[in-house]
């Protein structure tokens, strides 16, 4: 039979060891196919077709929280509403309507009793949140417990409903990449940091802003924080970081190939701060290439792969170095009365030097990816500083625009939303990044988030089912440092002894925008 396979097609009569007839080859253009293989080829393929809609079914049904931690057994009623508000957080992004309101009011009516008759708001969000607690005026605490467990356990109920019927409908889709591994010999050699003098207490924070900042101090996890002197640079501080982490590498700064400046907030509009950190490093007359990344809080990743590309190019000189720093003065542009943002955020620097890694040394970079839900833009904002609300006024440059007002000014955050919206879809970006993080860390050894807040971080850990002692934090001493959080994290992480030589890490954010970054490395 298999001398017959090769025959001519109008002759082959293919027989089995007993002599009966079997079927014949497939033919086209010249070339045999005998049915078994179609039939493997067939079976291979519908493998793979269910392989791929299996991951991307697990992607969609992962976005729902596995359990109801108010239904463990051994808790009382006051255990059961603790445990609901805990775990609010991962359901915030399957709430609907005026749910959200709901639980704020019965949440502050439970612990706390009538509103105060003569309790002001200041914005909108405020106003209506405090509406939404005197809606539930003279009720009771044990009352608002058990509405707000009854809430929440049947937005779970909903919400794994949901879950199965979503699969076939584009709400996480599963985009398998073309290379897993980009395998990129890239070595980090050298970390450093710098952080203001000035700390910044909790209680400093709360005077400042007129008192009624205790929720808010435990909800971003923060309690102390760092803030820029008067006339203190962001380009001086980037200066400073980065001669830490040259000279933990043992590199000349005058031997830099290139320079990144991977920084979220801007010192000035023109130039950018890639110039302005080469003056500051006393290399202004060097040459050497010295640009910005811009992609707020993701600004350092961002700056990270595209060094990591640029010592990957055929161009690139044996031996070259290039310098990533992201520096941040966030306090300048926090509104001190909106306690939502001025217990949350704080300034520093930090700063690596990478080079390419040597053929028998581990370092890699494995993948990078960023993903943008341009639905969030404003979510997160300062509407002010651009063309769109200038300083003076369009029609008369001499006279002040009226629409760049203080609010304009100021970093706006609507952080339940931002956090929904990271719920929807971390999960399944998660997964593209590397598969199976959406489910646990696997191999990897740490993760270096982006210090959101802390309960931003205690949600996304918990979604995603990875244990809080291998994710480093640097929320309650530092605060969040936008751009400057990541890099700030990785070198506390090195600095400390956690993470070594041959640790597989992966580094995660959010940005404005609103965008989610992530790269796997070996350090």
């Amino acid at each position: 039979a298999t001398d017959a396979w090769f025959r001519s097609p109008s002759s082959v009569s293919l027989t089995d060891s007993a002599g009966k007839r079997s079927c014949a080859p497939l033919c086209t253009g010249g070339m045999f196919v005998h049915p078994d293989l179609v039939a493997l080829a067939l079976a291979c393929a519908t493998l793979i077709v269910w392989w791929a809609w299996s991951r991307r079914s697990l992607a969609v049904a992962a976005a729902v929280p596995r359990d109801k931690p108010w239904e463990r057994d051994g808790l009382d009623e006051t255990g059961r509403f603790e445990a609901a508000v805990r775990s609010a957080p991962r359901w915030l992004a399957f709430l609907a309507g005026d749910e959200p309101q709901t639980l704020y009011g019965l949440y502050k009516q439970a612990k706390l009793g009538d509103a105060p008759p003569g309790m002001k708001s200041g914005g909108l969000k405020d106003r209506v949140k405090l509406g939404a607690w005197r809606k539930q005026a003279g009720r009771s605490s044990a009352e608002c417990r058990a509405d707000y467990v009854a809430l929440l356990d049947g937005v779970a109920t909903r919400a794994a409903a949901a879950a199965a019927p979503a699969i076939g409908r584009d709400q996480v889709t599963f985009q398998p990449t073309r290379c897993r591994d980009l395998g990129l010999r890239v070595r980090i050699v050298g970390t450093g940091n710098y952080v203001p003098e000035r700390v910044v207490t909790n209680e400093e924070v709360t005077a400042r802003g007129g008192g009624g900042f205790e929720a808010s101090t435990v909800r971003s996890g923060v309690a102390e924080r760092r803030f820029a002197a008067p006339g203190e640079r962001a380009s001086t501080m980037a200066a400073h970081a980065s001669r830490a982490a040259l000279e933990a590498a043992g590199v000349p700064p005058e031997s830099l190939w290139m320079i990144v400046n991977a920084s979220g907030t801007n010192e000035q509009a023109i130039p950018d701060g890639g110039p302005l950190l080469q003056a500051a490093l006393g290399l202004g007359g060097s040459g050497i290439r010295s640009v910005s990344v811009h992609a707020t809080c993701l600004s350092f990743l961002v700056g990270l792969e595209m060094a990591s590309s640029a010592l990957e190019r055929a161009d690139c000189p044996p031996g070259a170095h290039v310098l990533v720093c992201s520096s941040e003065i966030t306090s300048r542009h926090v509104d001190p009365c909106d306690s939502h943002t001025a217990t949350l955020f704080g300034d520093g620097a930090a700063a690596c030097v990478l080079r390419r890694a040597g053929w028998r040394e581990g370092s890699r970079l494995h993948a990078a990816r960023v993903e943008t839900y341009g639905e969030g833009a404003a979510l997160t904002q300062a509407r002010g500083g651009g063309t769109n609300l200038p300083q003076h006024s369009p029609e008369d440059h001499h006279a002040p625009n009226p629409a760049s007002d203080y609010a304009a000014n100021h970093f706006e955050m609507d952080g339940a939303g931002a956090l929904r919206l990271v719920l929807q879809h971390g999960r399944g970006f998660m997964e593209r990044l590397w598969p199976g993080l959406s489910r646990s860390l696997g191999s990897i050894t740490w993760a270096v988030p982006h210090q959101a807040s802390g309960l931003a971080l205690e949600a996304i850990l918990d979604a995603l089912g990875w244990p809080a002692e291998r994710a480093i934090r640097t929320i309650d001493t530092l605060g969040n440092c936008a751009a400057a959080s990541i890099p700030l994290t990785l070198h506390e992480g090195i600095a400390s002894g956690k993470i070594r030589r041959g640790d597989k890490c992966v580094l995660f954010g959010t940005g404005a925008g609103l965008s989610f970054g992530g790269i796997v490395l070996t350090y």
